[in-house]
């Protein structure tokens, strides 16, 4: 059989491994940016810290 002649859409119509990966690894980065920018909003809020911050600041 060719490879010419193979369908291109699987009759099954699951989810493929790779984007159930690709989902879940999106989910974790975007977690992950939420939580360093309300970090960052509560470092920069803080009376502790004299300067001015912001969701763009660098922690040390």
């Amino acid at each position: 059989m060719s490879r010419f002649n193979t369908p291109s859409i699987r009759a099954g119509g699951g989810v493929d491994v790779y984007t159930a990966l690709a989902g879940v690894a999106a989910l974790i980065l975007l977690t992950g940016c939420l939580i360093m920018i309300f970090h960052n909003i509560q470092y920069s809020s803080s009376s502790a810290t004299s300067d001015d911050g912001g969701v763009f600041k660098i922690l040390d």
